[in-house]
């Protein structure tokens, strides 16, 4: 979209409101974040100075141009908000969904935050959820591993920006594989999506490594599921797809285990377990 002189704030959401009617659900609000993340502004600031005029108009232009061919607003951006908090996300870490601040919900009514317990992530992608949980756990060491470099590139940003690289350690492996330690808390958010299932348009600029589970779709699942079995783990906190509940419970059925609960989304679809021992 050429644009071929400056304009005001306020007729930029204009602009920026009619180019994505059709192509958004809330074409507004978009223009809003869009601009605010710009300018480095808040709402109550795009209020109070509709008719400033917006110096930096390739850039928004160009800002456009990618979220009318679907890539996602917070990639973008560079930002995303999750559990009330600004985080910094880019391409190769997955966008994180509002019901996974379940997980960390069903994390933070377990653990006891007096004591120095030993957490690991596996799958840390952006290192919101490893953050968050050392925020609310201050005496927890947190061991957060994640497959990708590009993964785990973003997350150390996310844990150096909130101050937290003393207390967070990063590895590259697969799963488990990079962890000796015992662990008292296990918890994943991780791919679960079945090899070849169609997505939404927007989920092609996200990685596969964080989305396909398998074949099936369930296997890492399964996969953490033995490691926490094999290696006693007392408890395990996993994000899973709405229609995996069935294949967790038979995959368990001749399993030693204290308790298996699982949680629903605010949709009302299951969403995840937590498994102690």
């Amino acid at each position: 979209m050429p644009i071929d002189r400056l304009m005001s704030v306020d007729e930029w959401l204009k602009e920026i409101t009619s180019e994505l009617q059709g192509v958004v659900e809330r074409p507004r609000r978009e223009a809003q974040l869009l601009i605010m993340a710009l300018l480095q502004k808040d709402e109550l600031w795009l209020m109070t100075h509709a008719s400033d005029v917006i110096e930096e108009r390739e850039k928004l232009a160009l800002w456009l141009e990618r979220r009318k061919e679907n890539q996602p607003l917070e990639y973008i951006t560079n930002r995303v908000s999750f559990y009330s908090q600004e985080f910094h996300i880019e391409e190769g870490a997955l966008i994180p969904r509002p019901e996974t601040e379940l997980l960390i919900d069903e994390v933070l009514a377990v653990a006891d935050k007096d004591q120095a317990l030993t957490i690991v992530e596996v799958g840390v992608g952006s290192g919101i959820i490893s953050t968050l949980l050392a925020q609310h756990l201050p005496k927890a060491r947190i061991i957060a591993v994640d497959i990708s470099p590009e993964a785990l590139k973003v997350a150390r940003k996310n844990i150096e920006a909130f101050g937290l690289s003393e207390r967070i350690e990063l590895r590259q492996g697969d799963l488990l594989e990079p962890i000796s330690e015992k662990i008292d808390i296990l918890v994943s958010n991780p791919p679960y999506i079945a090899d070849g299932e169609p997505l939404q348009s927007n989920l092609d600029y996200e990685p596969d490594l964080a989305l396909f589970g398998g074949t099936i779709g369930d296997e890492i699942i399964q996969r953490l599921l033995d490691e926490t079995l094999a290696r006693a783990i007392p408890l395990f906190a996993c994000e899973m797809g709405y229609d995996q509940k069935p294949k967790v419970t038979a995959y368990l059925e001749n399993s030693q285990y204290n308790e298996l609960k699982f949680y629903k989304d605010l949709a009302g679809h299951d969403r995840g377990f937590v498994l102690k021992r």
